[in-house]
């Protein structure tokens, strides 16, 4: 049997949006509990959890300590990478094993890999300080060129947070990933070997091709984005349920995602 691995991805989660968020039917940190518990009792038990940003809602020690505390009820490794919402230095700092840096990391930035398996995981750090849209700059390219050739050879999974691709939500397009995306699908492309890219942002699940890749954004574990592709459609959430991407990749098909809720639906049902 080929190798296969089990990812949970989970993204979005905002904590600390207070009481009065969504006029008190939202509690992000309760929500982010929720989801922590329903990938600890999955059987099977992943092998690895990705969490691609907006930890937090204003990127403080306290959110980041609830953050924490959540998230320690998972046996397994969780990697993480930063978001709009979050400060990466203290989202660093409270979360270390979340974050391994590399050494090599440019600039400070949230960058780093890890072996899962045969599987390599690349973190990027798309966040541009004080500001809503994401960008890979060229100091982090070429650490990602680096890293890539060290990794020739092997399949690898990338993960950062900002989509690097318009999707038809044109208020989320707007603050996308707008600077270095074409770079990093000449990357891609060169490797060879990349499985996937996973991120977040958008609070919807939408899968696409990315440099002929499978690109996976994973939807909120708390709030989604309202499902409106008018070009002038307005920002709005909905309360939908919440949801985690499940990928399994099998070393000779690759990356197969599921999205799975999160929630009481009642027990499956013999057919």
């Amino acid at each position: 049997m080929p190798e296969s691995l089990l990812i949970a991805q989970i993204s979005d989660a905002h904590v600390g949006t207070g009481p009065d968020f969504l006029g008190g039917r939202m509690d992000t940190r309760a929500a982010l509990q929720r989801a922590v518990a329903h990938v600890a009792a999955l059987d099977p038990a992943p092998d690895a959890v990705l969490f691609t940003g907006d930890l937090t809602e204003r990127g403080t020690a306290a959110e980041y300590a609830q953050v924490a505390e959540a998230l320690h009820a998972l046996p397994m490794p969780v990697y993480a990478v930063p978001g709009n919402h979050d400060d990466p230095k203290l989202a660093r700092a409270a979360l270390p094993r979340c974050m391994p840096v590399a050494a090599d990391a440019p600039d400070g930035a949230c960058c780093y890999h890890q072996a899962l398996g045969r599987l390599r995981l690349v973190a990027l750090d798309s966040v541009v300080p004080r500001r809503s849209h994401g960008a890979l700059l060229p100091s982090q390219l070429d650490w990602l060129a680096t890293t890539l050739n060290a990794l020739a050879g092997d399949p690898v999974l990338l993960f950062m947070h900002h989509p690097p691709l318009p999707t038809g939500l044109a208020a989320m397009d707007a603050c996308s990933l707008l600077e270095g995306g074409d770079r990093l699908a000449d990357l891609v492309r060169r490797h060879g070997r990349v499985q996937g890219l996973l991120c977040g942002h958008l609070h919807r699940p939408v899968q696409m091709l990315f440099a002929g890749v499978p690109l996976h954004v994973a939807p909120s574990v708390a709030h989604q984005i309202d499902l409106d592709l008018r070009p002038e459609a307005p920002l709005r959430v909905r309360l939908e349920p919440p949801k985690i991407s499940l990928h399994r990749w099998r070393a000779d098909i690759g990356l197969c995602t599921h999205l799975d809720y999160v929630g009481a639906f009642g027990e499956a049902l013999a057919l």
